[in-house]
């Protein structure tokens, strides 16, 4: 009989069920899924939650949580009152508030509250980059809290930390150094209001784009209301929602990729690509540099005219060049942020 684990998740996501899937191999992982992003059925998901927990709880192992929020605080306190490790998987929401883009779980007093309880009698917090632990702020000159990171926010926090990178698929994600890229810019974002698309530096993309108009711009993850909020060329290209097979021959079919948002917790999006070849061209914020390491190219501060100046000069690269930092950029993913790897972390964090 395999050993019960508990994982506890908002919704579900590529990198979640990438875990629930390695994780399935050695334990039997019980989950719940309940839409927690709607106030109204808060108190009905809580109870629902709780006799979760009283039913599966003693018969479990450890308890797994990816994100803090309304729904990890009961799973820590039934840990700690049971004596049952919990290991909580801090993803970038969780750690950070920019109340000028309306972004970050910190920016709600009740939210906030949670997040920060579930930190606190956590038994180990498990980052995916040590930026969410701390960082100081530079790429948006208008933020006004510098200081980010779950220890800023909460410098009296004592939970033991580790980081543990996201992993992904080097073998589904891959780069054909024989397939010609044919079309330049690529982003892939998860956005359902404009604000979001924004702080995920859309509006940026757009406007730069403009300034390229024999260049063409993939955006994938926008909802078609979103879309309508941007008025583009007929250069941008949107797509609301792909299939994974269909979103790898996009990164296989584009040159570049372009992350330029205000912060990221990690960029899985920016990683898959990377994998494929794309050569990374990414904001000075959050994980972006620390994950693309000494490949592509960082973009120090948010401005139109900086990205355009960059991309002007990223656009006499040789061919020859154009498939060496492509190459480059797969070995930086498949070096440090394999799936693998974080397998073998997150279990010897489990069976510790």
């Amino acid at each position: 009989m395999k050993e019960i684990i508990l994982f506890i998740y908002p919704q579900k996501s590529s990198f979640i069920n990438s875990d629930i899937e390695f994780l399935s191999k050695k334990y039997n992982v019980k989950t719940q899924d309940l839409l927690w992003n709607k106030a109204s059925i808060l108190p009905l998901n809580l109870i629902t939650q709780f006799f979760f927990l009283i039913r599966n709880i003693q018969s479990s192992k450890v308890i797994v949580i990816s994100f803090a929020g309304y729904f990890s605080l009961l799973p820590v306190l039934f840990g700690k009152l049971l004596r049952k490790k919990t290991l909580l998987i801090l993803n970038g929401t969780d750690c950070v508030l920019f109340p000028e883009y309306n972004y970050g779980s910190l920016r709600k007093p009740l939210l906030l509250f949670f997040v920060k309880k579930s930190q606190q009698y956590a038994t180990k917090l498990l980052p995916v980059d040590a930026s969410l632990i701390e960082q100081v702020h530079t790429f948006d000159e208008t933020i006004f809290i510098k200081n980010q990171g779950f220890k800023a926010h909460f410098p009296k926090l004592k939970t033991p930390i580790k980081v543990i990178p996201n992993g992904f698929d080097t073998d589904f994600w891959t780069y054909n150094t024989q397939f010609i890229k044919r079309k330049e810019f690529i982003t892939v974002v998860s956005a359902s209001k404009k604000s979001t698309a924004i702080f995920k530096g859309i509006d940026l993309i757009v406007n730069v784009a403009k300034q390229f108009p024999n260049k063409i711009f993939t955006i994938v993850g926008l909802s078609e209301e979103v879309q309508q909020e941007f008025k583009v060329g007929k250069n941008v290209i949107f797509y609301s929602f792909v299939k994974k097979e269909v979103l790898k021959q996009f990164y296989q079919e584009h040159q570049f990729y372009l992350q330029l948002s205000v912060n990221e917790g990690f960029g899985c999006a920016l990683s898959e690509a990377m994998l494929c070849g794309c050569i990374p061209i990414v904001s000075n914020a959050g994980a972006l540099p620390n994950v693309i390491g000494k490949t592509g190219f960082i973009i120090e501060k948010r401005g139109v005219d900086i990205v355009k100046k960059m991309i002007e000069k990223i656009l006499f690269l040789t061919e020859e060049e154009r498939i060496e930092k492509g190459i480059k950029a797969r070995f930086q993913i498949e070096n440090n942020f394999s799936i693998s790897n974080r397998e073998k972390l997150l279990l010897q964090e489990i069976e510790s």
